[in-house]
């Protein structure tokens, strides 16, 4: 399965924003460092909405501890 990475800061209340570039988070003030890769199938990536997408990450992150 092919995938595209996304970058998402993950919030201590359990919310998120996600980046689809590094640097852009960066220059937005986001520490690097803070940031998680999530890999995003490219059926989502490609043709899913900011739902599908969104819904697609807070799965994943449900599963990381915080």
């Amino acid at each position: 399965m092919d995938t595209t990475p996304i970058y998402v800061l993950r919030r201590n209340d359990g919310t998120f924003k996600f980046y689809v570039d590094p640097d852009y988070a960066k220059e937005q003030g986001v520490s690097p460092d803070k940031l998680i890769s999530v890999d995003v199938p490219n059926s989502i990536y490609a043709t899913g909405s900011v739902d599908d997408l969104s819904t697609y990450i807070a799965k994943h992150l449900e599963q990381q501890p915080l």
